[in-house]
């Protein structure tokens, strides 16, 4: 893959292979390390990055000693992420950083935590910034600036509570629209020194983990299928994360059926909504001197961080705007939203740390528009997924999902 900011490789280069979903059922804590607050508190993400996955089966080659197979096996496969599920095989997605719920009554509007206090619904602002934005650019003028506020009634009477944004999972099952947040636990262990091997006194830690309380799915893409045997074996063997010597990491993974719903019919989906939405706002517009267009021109598309990208400019320097190559004209985005985020790990396989570096964060989203129709896109989209976006794809970085569902499924606000 090429270098900086462009996600996609050059005409020529490899595919990376068929998408595989895999599903870990854990039957003990898990724990992936993260960046530490405090020295003496061991912190955990809330999903399994690719990394581990990719850590693993190195750890499985290595008790084989087949040590020197590990740089070419890697190279065979590309790690996604797994993520908390409430089912095997539903493939739960992170938040975009454009969904919000109300401050008061948070949450989907199904999932009711009592007759006396519903829930509000969370909402995706996405859609209707971009249409927002485009018309202004256009020239249109509107009566108040874009607001933020819940719009949920009962018995005639609006909320109106400010809207805050909404992080972590969330999956779409047979019930409806819910949200998915593994649990946590504390385990306190003692020291030991460095000497002795034994007990420090008055040293202890506390480590945190995820409770076996949900599946972990998510996707790989590889053509050797027989590497897949190779990760459920390491999986069983090795176990997953870190402190696996000590209890942790310990699950059985398969093969699951969990699907997305297809790149052609997310593309159409997501310009259907976004015309809808643009007709709305030009109802409650003012024209300006130019004549705005009725519909948006083009095709539109959004490309959704599903982990932290470690995106570089054409010269190397680290940078949170994410470009496309597209028919070897470059593409910058019309609208994004994005956070930093610091970007580490520790490599199990050569016991080595890897440097820290500066990356947008999981949920970050930027949209694109060209003037193709949207048929003579999806193969390159296509391959866009595949690849991933970014450096350190192979070990789950810049995982990403093109028109992400939450963007149109949920009503906007």
């Amino acid at each position: 893959m090429s270098s900086g900011a462009q996600s996609i490789a050059p005409k020529g280069s490899k595919s990376v292979g068929q998408e595989h979903v895999l599903c870990l059922r854990p039957e003990g804590p898990l724990r992936t390390g993260t960046l530490n607050p405090r020295g003496e508190y061991l912190d955990t993400r809330s999903y399994l990055p690719g990394s581990v996955l990719r850590g693993a089966l190195a750890e499985w080659l290595k008790a084989q000693g087949r040590e020197g197979e590990i740089g070419q096996v890697v190279q065979k496969i590309r790690f996604g992420n797994l993520f908390p599920s409430p089912d095997s095989n539903v493939l739960a997605l992170p938040f975009p950083l454009t969904a919000f719920g109300c401050k008061l009554h948070r949450g989907f509007l199904r999932s009711t935590r009592s007759r006396r206090d519903p829930t509000h619904g969370i909402r995706d602002s996405l859609l209707i910034a971009v249409a927002y934005a485009g018309l202004e650019e256009r020239g249109a003028q509107f009566p108040v600036p874009m607001t933020l506020r819940c719009t949920y009634e009962e018995e005639g009477n609006r909320c109106g509570s400010r809207l805050e944004r909404v992080g972590g999972f969330y999956a779409r099952t047979q019930e409806g629209w819910t949200e998915v947040v593994p649990q946590r636990m504390v385990q306190t262990k003692v020291a030991l020194s460095r000497y002795r091997r034994a007990a420090q006194e008055q040293m202890l830690y506390r480590v945190v983990g995820l409770r076996p309380t949900h599946s972990f799915v998510g996707r790989i893409w590889t053509d050797d299928e027989g590497l897949i045997d190779e990760l459920i074996q390491a999986a069983e063997h090795v176990g997953i994360g870190s402190l696996t010597t000590r209890g942790f990491g310990l699950g059985r993974l398969s093969l699951a059926q969990a699907e997305l719903e297809p790149l052609s019919e997310r593309l159409k989906a997501f310009n259907e909504k976004l015309r809808r939405t643009w007709k709305e706002l030009i109802g409650i517009a003012r024209q300006g001197e130019r004549r705005v267009p009725d519909n948006p021109e083009g095709t539109y598309f959004s490309v959704d961080l599903l982990s932290p990208a470690l995106l570089t400019d054409p010269h190397g320097i680290p940078t949170l705007k994410l470009t496309l190559r597209f028919e070897d004209r470059e593409l910058e985005p019309v609208y994004w939203t994005v956070q930093p985020s610091f970007v580490g790990g520790f490599s199990t396989a050569w016991g080595l740390p890897k440097p820290t570096r500066l990356g947008a964060a999981r949920g970050s989203v930027y949209v694109f528009r060209v003037d193709e129709p949207p048929e003579r896109l999806v193969p390159w989209l296509e391959e866009v997924e595949r690849q991933g976006v970014g450096d350190r794809t192979e070990e789950g970085l810049g995982e990403v999902l093109i028109c992400h569902p939450f963007h149109r499924e949920v009503q906007p606000v």
